[in-house]
C-alpha cells in the first residue's frame, strides 16, 4: 500500500461511507457486523482498527463511482447510489415530484420508500426516479402516470406509526 495520503479522495471516500451507512446499508447486518467487531477490539482499540480498515479501503484502486463531490453542490444522485437499483432520472416531461412526510428523522432509506410504494401500487421500478432524503420529510420523482394513483394509494397509511402524507411537491419557486 502506499505510504502517502491523498486527502481529497480520503475525503471524499469517508463522506461516501458515512452516505453509505445512513441511507444504504441494512441496519439490522451492520448491526450483527458492529457485534462481531466489538468482541475482537477493546474499546480503546476500536478507532484504531476503524482508522486501518478505512486506510485499507482508501487504498485501494479507485473505485469506478467519482467519491469527490462538489462542496458547494449535493448530488441528488447520491440519495439513490447503490441502493441495489440503477439511480434513474426520469424526465421532467414525464415525471412529477411527491412530497412525503418522512425522512431521516424516522430513518427511511431509499429502498424502504421504493418498497413502500412498489408494495402499495401498481407501479414498477422504472415509475420510480430520484429519492432524496431530508430531516423531516422527503422527496420522490414518479412518473406522471402513476403519481395520482401513488398518491392514492399511500396517502393516510400508517409507516412506523406514522400517518403518511403523500401529496404533489410545490415548486421550488412557490415553496420559498
Amino acid at each position: 500500500m502506499p505510504s502517502h495520503i491523498n486527502r481529497e479522495k480520503a475525503l471524499g471516500n469517508l463522506a461516501e461511507l458515512r452516505e453509505k451507512i445512513y441511507n444504504d446499508t441494512d441496519p439490522a447486518l451492520l448491526g450483527e457486523y458492529r457485534k462481531l467487531f466489538k468482541k475482537k477490539f477493546s474499546f480503546f482499540r476500536r478507532s484504531w482498527a476503524a482508522a486501518w480498515l478505512f486506510m485499507y479501503y482508501d487504498q485501494r484502486e479507485t473505485p469506478s463511482i467519482n467519491f469527490v463531490k462538489s462542496k458547494n453542490k449535493k448530488s441528488e444522485d447520491s440519495e439513490n447510489a447503490n441502493s441495489g437499483h440503477p439511480v434513474v432520472s426520469l424526465p421532467e416531461d414525464e415525471s412529477k415530484r411527491l412530497f412525503v412526510n418522512i425522512g431521516k428523522n424516522r430513518r427511511v432509506y431509499p429502498r424502504e420508500i421504493i418498497s413502500i410504494f412498489l408494495s402499495k401500487t401498481s407501479a414498477a421500478r422504472e415509475d420510480i426516479g430520484l429519492i432524496r432524503i431530508l430531516d423531516n420529510y422527503s422527496f420522490v420523482q414518479v412518473r406522471d402516470t402513476k403519481a395520482d394513483e401513488m398518491i392514492e394509494a399511500l396517502n393516510g397509511i400508517k409507516f412506523r406509526g406514522r400517518n403518511l402524507t403523500v401529496n404533489y411537491a410545490k415548486p421550488k419557486e412557490e415553496a420559498q
